[in-house]
């Protein structure tokens, strides 16, 4: 059976990790306000659907309790952030990554108990710092 994983925020983080699943072999629900965006991800992920995720009847419509990882990709939005970590927490999804905008909101979804709480920005500009220190970028001797 195919791993699943739902998308929520579909953002430039929530849409390239929702590709990037999609690519390789994962099931993937990715969901958002944006109608817009969701027409576009649909091209490419199982199944894609437009809900406001700060209404829990919309989340009543969604077939996420078989879910093995959720990832939250609001950093802005921390309401809909909070919100949707709970859904999915709820729901019983098995793990669950979530985006955060700053320390403050890093620090509320891990009293959420989310398992895994990301800054991709950060996580980005420390690899492009290493890449530097280790002068994989070539060598440029003048």
């Amino acid at each position: 059976m195919k791993k699943q994983c739902i998308i929520v925020g579909l953002g430039k983080y929530g849409t390239s990790v929702a590709r990037k699943l999609s690519d390789s072999g994962f099931e993937v629900l990715a969901v958002d306000l944006n109608m817009k965006v969701v027409e576009k991800v649909s091209e490419y992920v199982t199944k894609a659907v437009c809900i406001d995720v700060t209404s829990s009847e919309a989340w009543d419509k969604l077939p996420i309790k078989d879910f093995d990882i959720g990832v939250v990709c609001f950093g802005e939005n921390v309401t809909a952030s909070i919100l949707s970590c709970m859904a999915l927490r709820d729901a019983g999804v098995k793990y669950i990554i979530a985006k955060a905008g700053d320390k403050f909101h890093k620090k509320v979804l891990e009293k959420l108990g989310i398992d895994e709480v990301v800054f991709p920005e950060e996580f980005v500009a420390e690899m492009t710092a290493n890449k530097i220190l280790e002068d994989t970028y070539g060598n440029q001797e003048e």
